[in-house]
């Protein structure tokens, strides 16, 4: 039953702040999934690269999707990197109504500027950022694009992005 809303994309692409209205205009709860990694493992997404390592956070990071999955009416921001395990996109499937958010790479590094909690990027110049940017969304694309509805964020406001999200859902009768 697919009783979720799940917003996949790169870092920067609005996950958060266009979930936050489209949960607020749905009357459901909203989930980040890194918050919720976070307070599991009790430190923050920064520590637990630098502690454990990637490999640890995605695991984490299915863990705290397979309990997600079993709740409804949740709209749910995942990190960025969640669709880099298969079971993790059939979970979503299994459980809701994937929307992919996209942005043009420069929007996506100026919106990232001033932010150092971005393990992936943290320790990078701007120029390098840019280019690791680039990089990492070409390898993952092939991954973002298994979304059932995909919304350019680049020029349009978090209000704006979750009422087309709305609009896409109630149309294709996706609450089944």
């Amino acid at each position: 039953m697919k009783n979720n809303i799940y917003l996949i994309g790169f870092m920067g692409t609005g996950k958060t702040s266009i979930g936050k209205k489209l949960a607020e205009i749905l009357n459901w709860t909203f989930v980040d999934t890194d918050k919720e990694i976070e307070k599991m493992l009790q430190i923050s997404i920064s520590e637990i690269f630098d502690k454990y390592g990637e490999e640890e956070f995605r695991k984490t990071e299915s863990t705290v999707l397979a309990n997600i999955a079993n709740r409804r009416n949740l709209v749910v921001s995942t990190g960025g990197g969640i669709v880099l395990s298969y079971k993790n996109v059939e979970k979503m499937k299994e459980s809701g109504f994937i929307v992919t958010l996209i942005a043009r790479p420069e929007v996506i590094c100026e919106r990232l500027k001033s932010d150092k909690t971005r393990p992936l990027l943290a320790y990078l110049s701007d120029s390098e950022k840019l280019e690791e940017i680039k990089r990492l969304i070409f390898m993952r694309a092939g991954l973002y694009i298994k979304g059932d509805y995909i919304i350019d964020t680049s020029d349009i406001d978090p209000l704006s992005a979750a009422e087309n999200i709305i609009t896409f859902y109630n149309e294709n009768k996706i609450n089944n």
